[in-house]
């Protein structure tokens, strides 16, 4: 099995070489297109985050936090105080952070691998800054449309916690974080990583860009957009159908398309699923967890769907 799944991997990257090889102008305007939106719209929105979260990270005042957690997170999630933090940090900051953090903690023994695996299916969401300067506001330019799917976002991401957490049979770990260690460069630490974290999202947004323009040129979509297309109009069906590959510019496609409770309940779905962009990023981290990579996948699915549901009634 391992053998035919590494076969088609290689078979997808050499076509992708192939359309790019055959094509260079078409693909290099699409890496540029991914590049642009991520300087204009991904950069603004998060670096300025990034670098607070992880000063207060830093300053020791999420692990505060998540000591204040242990008992509510080991009630609802069958999880640690460990988990909380985890859970924080992911919503402050974004996608892949909850993967990394998740990896990080089992790899120094704090979380088990049953729990690395269930608070696979909570600490991974997009950030605030992300969803409502970047979304929101930056591409529907509506305030309620921003809130409205942030709410659906955090709500589906906390039933996907609820609903995977009798997933394992491991009793939370009782590990807490230890204090941050001090440094006297924590000012530059902390720009450091928060450069190097936004500049990988901008890596990952170039290359699936080119990955979906290539899924768009072979018409990979032309049998879901008809069957989509009989309940919502074509434009918002492609513009979804191209999101599930790259989150980001999906959500661009849905703002450009004919404004409608639809399209900004599609854009919610679309950031909680992440896109294959994100599921790669999420999947490095979660598989130093050995993190049960299925039941990931089906959580992100699961949180799409009720992400989906939760915006159209709030929008109704």
């Amino acid at each position: 099995m391992k053998k035919f799944f590494k076969f088609i991997v290689i078979a997808l990257l050499l076509s992708c070489l192939f359309f790019i090889l055959l094509k260079p102008e078409r693909y290099v305007k699409s890496a540029f297109e991914g590049l642009k939106l991520w300087a204009v719209v991904i950069v603004p929105s998060l670096l300025p985050f990034f670098f607070f979260t992880s000063l207060l990270s830093a300053l020791g005042l999420t692990g505060f936090i998540s000591r204040i957690m242990q008992k509510p997170f080991k009630f609802l999630f069958k999880a640690g105080g460990a988990g909380a933090y985890a859970f924080i940090m992911s919503l402050l900051s974004g996608y892949p952070v909850g993967a990394r953090i998740i990896a990080d903690l089992s790899e120094n023994g704090i979380i088990s691998e049953d729990e690395a695996t269930r608070l696979s299916a909570l600490c991974s969401t997009s950030g605030p800054a992300f969803i409502v300067s970047g979304v929101g506001i930056g591409m529907f330019g509506n305030k309620k449309i921003a809130v409205v799917i942030l709410l659906s976002h955090v709500v589906s991401a906390f039933c996907c916690g609820l609903i995977f957490r009798f997933v394992g049979s491991e009793i939370p770990s009782s590990g807490r974080l230890v204090s941050p260690s001090k440094s006297d460069n924590l000012l530059y630490d902390s720009v450091y990583s928060s450069v190097i974290s936004v500049a990988l999202v901008g890596g990952f947004v170039c290359v699936f860009s080119v990955v979906a323009d290539i899924a768009q040129d072979v018409a990979l979509f032309s049998p879901l957009t008809k069957l989509m297309s009989v309940a919502v109009e074509k434009d918002v069906s492609n513009a979804f159908l191209y999101g599930l590959i790259e989150c980001t510019r999906g959500c661009k496609a849905l703002s450009l398309c004919k404004l409608s409770t639809y399209s900004p309940a599609f854009a919610s779905a679309l950031i909680s699923f992440g896109g294959i962009s994100v599921w790669a990023q999420s999947i490095i981290f979660l598989t130093r967890a050995n993190a049960n990579i299925k039941v990931f996948c089906l959580s992100k699915t699961i949180q799409a769907i009720l992400s989906f549901v939760f915006c159209l009634i709030l929008l109704i």
